[in-house]
């Protein structure tokens, strides 16, 4: 049998980090496929591992280590996998997990690194690695404020450049007016898909010219600029489309145009690549000098030994929580309502939503309310559902529609046939418009004491609540229903309460038109 202290030291080295780096892509790859401004998070590792390659064609002489502090940071840093993958097992929507994941990574692999050729090694490799963090997803105040920014500043230049082109057009929120009819810019038209796309691809172009930092900068700040513009042209087009030829031609134009001014936008950045950072750089043999330190075989084997532990210790942590008995409702719709009519859910909509069922609806009461409600499921598993029930909720899609946040009243509940079913309660405003939006995310496999604790707004306490609880890959479903027509929020929550009543059916299969599958 063949010892392992027998095997090259590279080739252990190799697997346990391998793994650690398929750890983090599994959970990152949520994001990607979920998430489409982060689609671009396929190419990274892959990048990461090409200008890896290039680095150690290049290598320098292997400089001598502090043993002591490698194998510190070793020792801190890797006892931590456990707490961050229990944790983000059961909150793969948490995104400071994925940080502290990538982060965890990151730093395990530089202290390798380090630890085999010393601060030569370390400036020599640490860009090919810490380039995985451009396929983090952002905090999502930093994202979300991206994205308001964006939407504004996008309707603003796009309306300008609408009225040079003497194309009557008039600014309402992230809605613009034409004579034919509006065009709508949400979170998609932004620009923030292709701002972050460009941002990864400037700082990888930077690296593979092996650029200076002024340059590398300069490139960063281009490829924002070639973005923007290229996003705005996409905006404009589309606009003077829904124009020229009406509403009803935009879809047929929007995805040639995205693809067009996609492979510009591309073309763009690697073109201002060249001219800022010239010709590729030669690059030099490697000093094939054998380092004097390796991280000992007994730590390395140590380290997959852990992450074993990890991984198997909570996949049984979470299986011996697994509940077979849920509690079911669905909407019954008011198809006897006065204007009942189905929104119809684009294929973009559900493109990014990639719901199993959903539907939309609007209707009129008898007071004169307008009422409009839309009901989204995700089947039991996939982890990424989670990230889609709560990632497109009313703080972050109406905002990004043009709408002003102007009260949040928190948490209600309301009780019908046995159940409590929480709702946050929030109010927008679109010019004189005021709108009350009351919006549940619910999942089907807790018991009805457990609900007030793991929807109390998501807070850091409910999340590590469902950690204890071993609450992992439930089935996800969610209702918004916004309420216009009254004078305040209170009659809104007194008519929403009466007219909750007649909409949930408890235990029934949800009626729904629309599927994603």
């Amino acid at each position: 049998m063949l010892r392992l202290g027998k095997l090259p030291r590279w080739v252990v080295t190799a697997v346990v980090f391998g793994a650690l780096w398929y750890m983090l892509t599994e959970r990152l790859a949520q994001y990607w496929f979920a998430e489409q401004e982060y689609s671009f998070g396929w190419l990274v590792p892959i990048l990461c591992g090409y200008l890896f390659w290039l680095r150690w064609r290049s290598r320098p002489a292997p400089g001598a280590p502090d043993v002591g502090l490698a194998r510190w940071v070793f020792w801190v840093t890797a006892p931590a996998l456990l707490p961050i993958w229990l944790i983000g097992e059961a909150n793969p929507d948490w995104r400071i997990i994925a940080w502290l994941l990538a982060g965890q990574t990151v730093l395990l692999s530089l202290c390798v690194i380090y630890w085999n050729g010393g601060r030569a090694w370390l400036r020599h490799f640490a860009f090919s690695i810490c380039l995985i963090l451009a396929a983090v997803p952002w905090p999502t105040f930093l994202e979300n404020g991206a994205v308001n920014a964006l939407t504004r500043l996008s309707t603003l230049v796009t309306v300008g450049v609408l009225n040079l082109l003497r194309i009557t057009a008039v600014q309402h929120g992230n809605v613009i007016e034409l004579q034919n009819g509006s065009v709508g810019l949400d979170e998609a038209c932004s620009g923030i898909r292709s701002l972050q796309a460009a941002l990864m691809l400037t700082l990888f172009l930077g690296e593979l010219y092996r650029s200076s930092f002024q340059r590398r900068y300069a490139l960063v700040v281009m490829g924002a600029v070639i973005a923007f513009l290229c996003n705005g042209i996409r905006t404009t087009s589309l606009a003077v489309v829904s124009a020229k030829l009406g509403s009803e031609s935009v879809p047929i134009w929007h995805d040639p145009i995205g693809y067009s001014l996609m492979i510009t936008c591309f073309l763009g950045v690697v073109a201002a690549a060249h001219v800022v950072a010239g010709p590729l750089a030669r690059l030099l043999p490697a000093v094939k000098t054998r380092p004097e330190h390796y991280p000992p075989y007994r730590l390395l084997v140590g380290l997959c030994a852990w992450m074993l532990f990890v991984v198997v210790g909570t996949e049984i942590w979470y299986r011996a929580h697994t509940r077979t008995q849920t509690t079911n409702w669905s909407v019954s719709w008011p198809v006897h309502k006065a204007e009942f009519a189905d929104i119809p859910i684009t294929k973009t909509e559900t493109d990014a939503l990639l719901f199993d069922q959903g539907r939309g609806a609007t209707w009129t009461n008898a007071d004169g309310s307008r009422w409009v409600a839309y009901f989204f499921r995700w089947s039991q598993g996939p982890s990424w559902s989670r990230i889609l029930a709560r990632g497109h909720r009313p703080e972050v899609c109406f905002p990004a529609a043009g709408y002003r946040a102007c009260a949040d009243h928190g948490m209600i509940s309301v009780r019908t046939q046995g159940l409590s079913i929480p709702f946050h309660a929030l109010d927008f405003e679109d010019g004189e418009d005021k709108d009350y939006v009351f919006f549940c995310v619910w999942e089907e496999g807790l018991t009805n004491s457990d609900r007030p604790r793991s929807q109390a707004k998501w807070s850091q306490l409910a999340r590590l609540r469902s950690v204890l609880f071993g609450e992992r890959g439930l089935a996800q479903q969610t209702l918004e229903i916004v309420i216009s027509g009254y004078k305040n929020q209170a009659e809104a929550e007194v008519a929403f309460r009466r007219e909750i009543a007649t909409l949930i059916e408890i235990g029934a299969e949800n009626l729904v038109v629309a599927s994603n599958r």
